[in-house]
This record gives structure tokens, C-alpha cells and sequence, in this order.
């Protein structure tokens, strides 16, 4: 690991817990093992270093999200996508750190407050959107309003993003949940 990636992530470790605004540099360069201006070297600033963590959270998602392969996509692998998804934002450290972080920060920042919107919410809801759209098209899925259907499938799995849950309780809930959307869904 580079000293840059090693900044980014004990920045995350630490903003992920106490807030940006209440981490320092030097207790961020203490975290890594470096003097305050050796960091300085590799970001310029603290929002610097933020930013750095915003755009790898960013490309995170979006090679997640890239993996998903819609025109591929059959009615029932619409439950084993979702799971995974989940899975992802939940079991992933960075994107949990990211995830507390945004949690913690939406309220001092409206720029925060817009990420997490853009990475939490709109960006499932979109493309599980997207989803349930060809999946209409190709007459597998009953002719509803896509958005809403996401929107329904998702409301769930966002609820759970926001406290900690044993995965052995919550995984089979949300599988069944996903299962039981499918039925009403299906077409034919």
C-alpha cells in the first residue's frame, strides 16, 4: 500500500467514526506514521484528502454497478443482484466507512448530504430502475411504474444500511422480501 492510499484510508477509518470536522491533519498523520508535512507531500489540504476518499468511493460503485450486467439480466436473477448489492454496502469495509461517514457529515455539509443521496439512494433506485424496466419490455415483469417499483424493492434494504444487523438475521429477510416483490411482479 502507497502512503497516499494509506493516508485515504486511515482518513476514512477516522472520519468514518469522529466526522471530518473533528479529525485533524496531525491525528491523521499520526494514524498513518508520517510528520504533518510528509502528508502534505500527497494532499494538499484535509478537504483534499476528503475528496480523494469521495472519488475512490465513487469508482467503488460504479465498478459494482458496472458488473451488473442488464441486458443480460433474467427475471430471476433480479433476487441474487440484490442480495449482492446489499452484501456489497454492507460487508464492504470502505463503503461502510464511506457510508458512516456521509451518515455523520450530510448534516455539516450540504455537499456531503448530496453524495450520499446520489451514492445511497438515487443511484439503487436508478438502477434498479433501469432493471425493472427491460425486464417490462420484455414482457417478464408486470407493466407498473418502474421508479415506484424501485423505490418499494429498495426502501428496505436502505432502512438496514443505517444500523448494524447480524447478516445471518437480516440476509433471509431480505431475500424473502426480494422473492415475495418477484411474485407480485412477475408477469404471467
Amino acid at each position: 500500500m502507497t502512503t497516499k492510499e494509506k493516508i485515504l484510508l486511515e482518513s476514512m477509518k477516522l472520519f468514518s467514526v469522529q466526522g471530518f470536522t473533528a479529525v485533524s491533519v496531525r491525528t491523521i498523520a499520526a494514524a498513518v506514521g508520517v510528520r504533518d508535512s510528509a502528508l502534505y507531500k500527497h494532499f494538499k489540504s484535509k478537504q483534499e484528502i476528503l475528496e480523494g476518499i469521495v472519488e475512490e468511493s465513487k469508482i467503488r460503485f460504479l465498478k459494482k454497478y458496472q458488473e451488473l450486467e442488464i441486458e443480460k439480466m433474467k427475471f430471476d436473477d433480479v433476487v441474487e443482484t440484490c442480495m449482492k448489492m446489499f452484501t456489497f454496502q454492507m460487508q464492504d469495509e470502505w463503503i461502510t466507512m464511506f457510508r458512516r461517514l456521509l451518515m455523520i457529515e450530510q448534516f455539516n455539509s450540504p455537499q456531503m448530504a448530496a453524495i450520499y443521496k446520489a451514492l445511497f439512494i438515487e443511484m439503487p433506485i436508478n438502477r434498479q430502475k433501469e432493471i425493472f424496466q427491460f425486464l417490462i419490455e420484455k414482457k417478464m415483469m408486470k407493466d407498473k411504474n418502474a421508479e415506484v417499483m424501485a423505490m418499494e424493492l429498495y426502501a428496505p434494504f436502505f432502512l438496514y444500511h443505517t444500523i448494524e444487523e447480524p447478516k445471518e438475521r437480516i440476509n433471509p429477510l431480505l431475500k424473502k422480501h426480494v422473492e415475495n416483490f418477484m411474485e407480485m411482479y412477475m408477469e404471467g
